[in-house]
Formats: C-alpha cells, sequence, structure tokens
C-alpha cells in the first residue's frame, strides 16, 4: 500500500507533466491561426480570455512556452515530470539550460532561481533603467501611500539610512511602524552617519546586502566612492559589518530550504557560543525567527558549511532533505 507522501509526490509529478503538456500546446497555438480573429489583441490576451487566467499569469505562461520550446530538453523533463514547474520556469529564463538541468539533481530551487533573476537583472542592465517613486492617496484621504523602484546599490543606501534612524532597541514586530516615522525623520533633515553598501563578486555580478544585483562595473564604481565594505572582526557580539557580511554570503534571506523570507533575519551561530563556536562568519548563517526559533526552541540543528547548502538536521538526527525526483511511467 502507497503511503500518503509517495501518493502526494506521484500527484506533484503529475501535476508538473500536466503544466509541461500545457506549455508545449500553448506554444504550437501561438503558431497557428486558430487563436486569430478572436477580438484578442494579443495572443496572452487570447489565453486569459479563454482559460480566465490573470493577464499577469496569461502573459507569463506564453513567455515560457515560448522559452521552453527552444529548449526540447527542458521541456520533455518538465513533461515527464522529473522536474518542477518552478524548475522549468527558472531553466527557461538561463540561457545555458541544458548544463543546468544535467545538474539539476544538485542544485537548489533557490539557487537556480537565483542564477536566472542574475541573468535576468544583466540584460535589464543592459537595457533599461526602470527606477521611478509613485505616490498616491488612499480612498478614505486618510494615508498617503506609494512604491519605488531603485537600483540595488541606490536602495540599500535608503535601506541603511532608515535603519540608522530607527530607535535601538525597538522589537522586530514594531520595525514597519518605526522605518516609517524614520521616513518622514529623513525627509525633515536629519542625517544619520553615511550608509555603508557591502557588496559581495559573483562571477561577471555582484550582489548588495538587503538583496538585489549590481554589475561589476557598478561594484567598482561604489568601491571608488569608499560605500563598499568587505571583511568581517571576530568578536562575541556581532558588530554590523559582520552581520552585513553574512547577510551578503547568504543572499540576505533566510538559509532554510524553501523559506527565502527577507524580514525579520537573525544571525545565528552555528556552532553554540555556550560550545566556544566562534562570531566568525564561517560560523553564522541568517534565519528569520520563525526558523531561528525552530532551532532554538524546536530542537533542529545545523550542520556543515555556513551558508544557504548548509544541512539542517531533524530533532530525531535525520537529514532534512526537500527535494525529490519522480518519474512518471509515460509509456
Amino acid at each position: 500500500m502507497c503511503s500518503v507522501l509517495s501518493r502526494a509526490d506521484e500527484a506533484h509529478a503529475k501535476e508538473c507533466s500536466a503544466h509541461g503538456e500545457t506549455v508545449k500546446l500553448v506554444a504550437a497555438l501561438y503558431s497557428t491561426d486558430e487563436w486569430k480573429g478572436s477580438g484578442a489583441r494579443d495572443f496572452a490576451s487570447f489565453i486569459s480570455a479563454r482559460w480566465q487566467k490573470s493577464r499577469p499569469e496569461a502573459s507569463a505562461l506564453v513567455r515560457e512556452a515560448l522559452a521552453l520550446q527552444e529548449r526540447p530538453d527542458v521541456l520533455d523533463a518538465l513533461c515527464s515530470g522529473e522536474i518542477s514547474i518552478d524548475q522549468g520556469k527558472a531553466l527557461a529564463r538561463l540561457n545555458n539550460s541544458d548544463v543546468w538541468l544535467e545538474n539539476l539533481a544538485h542544485v537548489s530551487i533557490t539557487e537556480l532561481e537565483r542564477e536566472a533573476r542574475k541573468q535576468v537583472a544583466r540584460e535589464l542592465e543592459r537595457r533599461d533603467d526602470g527606477v521611478y517613486l509613485r505616490t498616491f492617496h488612499t480612498k478614505d484621504e486618510r494615508y498617503l501611500r506609494g512604491e519605488f523602484q531603485l537600483h540595488p546599490e541606490e536602495g540599500a543606501a535608503v535601506i541603511d539610512a532608515l535603519d540608522a534612524l530607527v530607535p535601538s532597541g525597538v522589537r522586530l514586530r514594531d520595525y514597519d511602524h518605526a522605518a516609517a516615522k524614520a521616513l518622514v525623520a529623513l525627509a525633515r533633515g536629519e542625517r544619520p552617519q553615511p550608509p555603508v553598501v557591502v557588496v559581495g563578486l559573483e562571477d561577471d555580478i555582484a550582489s548588495v546586502s538587503g538583496g538585489g544585483f549590481v554589475s561589476v562595473q557598478t561594484a567598482e564604481r561604489l568601491a571608488c566612492d569608499a560605500r563598499i565594505q568587505v571583511g568581517e572582526r571576530t568578536s562575541r557580539t556581532i558588530p554590523p559589518n559582520l552581520r552585513r557580511a553574512v547577510e551578503v554570503r547568504d543572499h540576505a534571506k533566510c538559509v532554510f530550504p524553501g523559506c527565502e523570507s527577507n524580514r525579520y533575519l537573525e544571525c545565528h551561530h552555528v556552532v553554540p557560543v555556550a560550545e566556544n563556536g566562534p562570531t566568525v562568519l564561517s560560523n553564522l548563517v541568517t534565519l528569520c525567527w520563525n526558523h531561528h526559533n525552530l532551532v532554538h526552541e524546536h530542537h533542529w540543528s545545523l550542520h556543515g558549511e555556513a551558508g544557504p547548502n548548509i544541512t539542517w538536521i531533524r530533532p530525531d538526527g535525520t537529514i532534512f532533505e526537500p527535494r525529490v525526483r519522480v518519474t512518471l511511467d509515460t509509456s
């Protein structure tokens, strides 16, 4: 008798396979005239109306279908249920998808999506600036709301400037309110110390503390402007420069598999201080408060090299391995 877990794994593989077949047929339909004459202004609009999908979802499906049409090996793996839907979407954005597909068993979805975002970042930096600030009042006109989009190094400078004006001792749950007050203080002329932006080089692109990618050229510009900080300092308390170095290495996200939270992050000692664990980069990882609590209160532990690929150990001593590969029998 199959266990519930094995049945769930098979159901997920079937879902991935069905998505692969849908993607394959969307690509085939695009090259025909069947959808034309429906009054839709473009193919994505046709898919949105016919299948009652949101326009963003329909557009994403069309992009994925056209990209995977040029990557038949990836599409075949998706149709057979060997890879997940999210793996297929990430591979659709990677130029060297065949190389990644061959080594997929050793790459987490977090790493794969990060590589895809890096490639998109390279393309956008060459093509489009994309910086803006938009504000609007709520319907009851009680509040001003807004959104902005900045280059990662500029965004990191903004966040660091706000952090410097948030009073020390503010509880994590109250940080959003305190940061809003800090924004007003900044606008009224209060000036913190000049913010430091930390950049870690990765091949031909660099990651910024707080998240985001910039080109190596941008990193070099920051270095010339004395706004880039590298290195660490050994201490029992975690100094700001060491914390920034940990966040850069861990991509400013919780390292628990599948979490990727970038809010309310805390540094955790892999080897506890009580066991003479040093406060150095190689012994620190970034965790959200939920997974930090999982370690300290629910007896989970970590083993191996600190960073996004660290091994998680359950309370019973078994290794936590969330990834699973299921191949459907399509014969």
